[in-house]
């Protein structure tokens, strides 16, 4: 019987947990450049409360192409899938940046910086030697789909072409998350700019078996599925083809 509602209040809370995530990444910008839902506004007031190696951590790889960087600095726990999906895509052949959540709960709530605002010494070190820049990033909404934006609009086409014909919905960013900000830090290359996919909640369910997005089942690559596998085959086929 305690064994029972132990279990029950355990998927209660984390019942909670999921939802309120949710309702964060739905809300988590009134405009690009706002980061009043953000409960941090610069790394340095997140470094000064939370600690590196215990509550976040900076992950990278610096070799292959050096004019291209595949981020995702609202990785781990803050929207998840995000940094599992750009390390596949950057795999070896392209530098690679995320910036991830380790806390217990509410990584989005507390530890996420809005784009534009995201200035972790080393996250921009490596942007500002780059030509070319993919950030990953996490949206609400339970219909799969990727919203795209940024300013290089050649290579948002050619990603929103090999995504489309891999069978992925993708669609124009709404305003507030357009990325077409010059201070967001997919626009802070060499160039100027960059391309920022946002991906739906619903569409990083879909990457995983069950629709489970959590931590123990992202830190287990046999749970990742074909949709996993053909949206990073589509990024990869992109970025081959744009520099081609």
């Amino acid at each position: 019987m305690k064994l029972k509602l132990t279990l029950a209040v355990a998927v209660s809370i984390a019942a909670v947990l999921w939802f309120l995530n949710e309702e964060n990444e739905k809300i988590s910008q009134k405009a690009e450049d706002d980061c009043s839902g953000d409960r941090f506004c610069s790394f340095e007031e997140l470094k000064n409360v939370y600690e590196e190696g215990e509550d976040w951590v900076i992950a990278t790889r610096t070799e292959g192409n050096q004019k291209w960087l595949i981020s995702a600095i609202h990785g781990g726990g803050i929207e998840e899938t995000t940094s599992s999906l750009a390390e596949a895509i950057a795999g070896e052949d392209y530098p690679y940046y995320a910036f991830k959540g380790r806390l217990a709960s509410d990584n989005f709530r507390n530890l996420h910086i809005t784009s534009t605002n995201f200035d972790e010494p080393q996250a921009l070190e490596m942007v500002a030697k780059t030509d070319h820049h993919i950030s990953i990033h996490g949206a609400g909404g339970e219909e799969p789909k990727t919203l795209i934006g940024g300013r290089d609009q050649e290579l948002m086409k050619i990603v929103k072409r090999h995504l489309e014909e891999k069978g992925f919905a993708v669609e124009e960013a709404p305003e507030h998350l357009d990325g077409d900000h010059p201070d967001n830090y997919v626009n802070k290359t060499k160039t100027k700019k960059g391309v920022q996919l946002e991906i739906t909640r619903g569409q990083r369910k879909a990457f995983y078996k069950n629709g489970d997005i959590s931590y123990s089942s992202r830190k287990d690559s046999t749970n990742e599925t074909e949709a996993f596998k053909n949206y990073v085959e589509a990024m990869k086929d992109a970025i081959k083809e744009y520099q081609d």
